[in-house]
């Protein structure tokens, strides 16, 4: 029979095999348990005796051996606790193991066999689906995440006695509805919140459209956060399978939101996360920031001050989508497709280049401040923003934010489903950040002017191949925006300028 262990953001099928020898002389019921269990499991074998009998399903006297296939993975969580019940009262003699056959069981049980929920619902359906199959008997709150799942039944129960009877062929089990109104994260915020600042605005279409990382640079007070916040706002909505991945991360991460996400995640983990807390791990690992932000945002405010150990940890999942972690002699690989925006002083007090505060800090403690984020990583950041300190005209006016129509929320959402409309046509659900060389030779060809101000930039700026891809990719956002299907040296000229050179 079946049951799931959580790895990660993923779950893994895992066997039950069971067997009975009876001795009458022993005087109770040794439970052998192997197959690498963690002490969560190996402390299930007492509560489920107490369950067995509590059901009217006791284990004589002798020897009841569990094994859980593969034997040489590591095995963890109460979520067993069901399916080793059932596998122990099929080797006793009180179930038939043929009604155990086909089927997916979850979830924790209690000493007097009553089903405790589970994290992992969905992903474990995922998996069993995966593996042909349809049916998945959980407690009723992990059965509604399974329901979720095209081509999965999910059976929910509140305890043993009623999956025990469903599965003999008396009282049967109701299948959970699959279909309810998804879940969305989103607040209600609106770009128009933000006051001026045209130049953050069309950096954030950019990078909704194009998908590039983003990072603001200015002094404390200028709208960074909140127009980082915002970005959520100019995403495309998430496709039906982004919507099942979004939801399986937070369901293997015990934050099952209630239904299938419609919103794409926005994480901001203070300055002070820990390794583990950003790109995962622990024992057993479970998913960090970069994973529960997968298929949307990670906001890294105050970028400085994060640990440098923890800053380059984000330098191989900016590139591959995935974090790979290696743990007692096992790799385990964790989704973490997220799209980068940071924000930053330009120096320790903030100040430096306000029109109206002095700057307190020496030159060289500026350079230490800056330092702090390596150039390789620098180097994946595609966009890169100085913003002003706002006017107090900017701030007093309630349409100052408005003042330019073309960067209103409703314009900028207009243009972004337009050049959406644009890229679909010529390269599909590939979005710009991800053009490799060939695929930018192809749809984003340089002509000879876009190629000779290329050249001139290389030279002045010394620019990494890294960042000649970087700004050509750019470039082609910036020519959806426009509408426009070639590339010209224009948006060259304007990818550069919103590539700041202050770093």
């Amino acid at each position: 029979m079946l049951g799931a262990c959580l790895v990660g953001s993923n779950a893994e099928l895992v066997t039950i095999e069971a067997r009975y020898e009876e001795d009458r002389e022993a005087g109770r019921v040794d439970v052998v348990l192997t197959g690498l269990p963690d002490p969560v499991i190996r402390e299930s074998r007492g509560r489920l005796l107490c369950a067995l009998a509590a059901n009217g399903l006791r284990v004589p006297p002798g020897r009841l051996y569990l094994n859980l296939v593969p034997a040489a993975r590591r095995k963890s969580g109460e979520i067993l606790d069901l399916p080793l019940l059932l596998g122990a009262a099929a080797a006793a003699g009180h179930l038939k193991a043929r009604s155990l056959e086909g089927r997916l069981f979850l979830g924790e049980v209690g000493i007097d066999g009553t089903l405790h929920s589970v994290a992992g619902g969905l992903a474990a359906a995922l998996v069993a689906r995966t593996a042909g199959v349809a049916e998945v008997v959980a407690p009723r709150a992990t059965a509604a995440e399974a329901a979720w799942v095209p081509g999965i039944t999910a059976l929910g129960g509140e305890h043993v006695d009623d999956v025990v009877r469903h599965l003999v062929g008396g009282a049967t089990l109701t299948p959970l509805p699959a279909e309810r109104a998804l879940r969305d994260a989103s607040l209600g915020l609106s770009l128009d919140d933000v006051r001026g600042q045209a130049s953050g605005k069309l950096a954030l279409a950019v990078a909704a459209h194009g998908g590039h990382g983003l990072l603001f640079i200015g002094p404390p007070g200028t709208g960074k956060s909140m127009l980082a916040r915002r970005i959520t706002t100019l995403l495309p909505p998430p496709s039906v399978q982004e919507s099942l991945d979004i939801t399986r991360v937070l369901s293997a991460s015990g934050r099952w939101p209630g239904g299938l996400m419609s919103s794409r995640p926005y994480r901001a983990p203070h300055h002070t996360v820990s390794y583990a807390g950003l790109v995962g791990g622990g024992s057993p690992p479970s998913p960090g920031e970069i994973t529960l932000a997968h298929c949307g945002v990670l906001f890294l405010d105050e970028l400085p001050e994060f640990r440098r150990e923890v800053l380059e940890a984000l330098r191989q999942p900016l590139e591959t989508g995935s974090i790979t972690l290696s743990r007692a002699g096992r790799q385990l690989e964790l989704e973490a497709r997220f799209q980068l925006v940071a924000a930053m002083n330009p120096c320790p007090c903030g100040y430096l280049g306000h029109p109206r505060v002095p700057c307190s800090c020496p030159p060289s403690l500026v350079q230490r401040y800056r330092s702090r984020i390596s150039g390789p990583l620098l180097d994946r950041i595609d966009l890169r923003i100085e913003l002003p300190a706002p006017t107090l005209d900017e701030l007093g006016n309630v349409s100052a934010g408005a003042t330019d129509a073309s960067l209103s929320a409703t314009a900028l959402r207009d243009k972004l489903a337009a050049a959406a409309s644009l890229q679909q046509a010529r390269q599909g659900e590939r979005r710009n950040v991800e053009l490799d060389a060939a695929e930018l030779d192809r749809w984003a060809p340089l002509d000879a002017p876009a190629r000779g101000l290329l050249a001139r930039i290389v030279r002045q700026r010394g620019l990494s191949a890294r960042a000649v891809q970087s700004l050509r990719r750019v470039a082609r956002t910036l020519a959806d925006l426009d509408g426009h299907e070639a590339t010209a040296a224009t948006h060259l000229a304007q990818a550069l300028a919103l590539r700041s050179p202050i770093l």
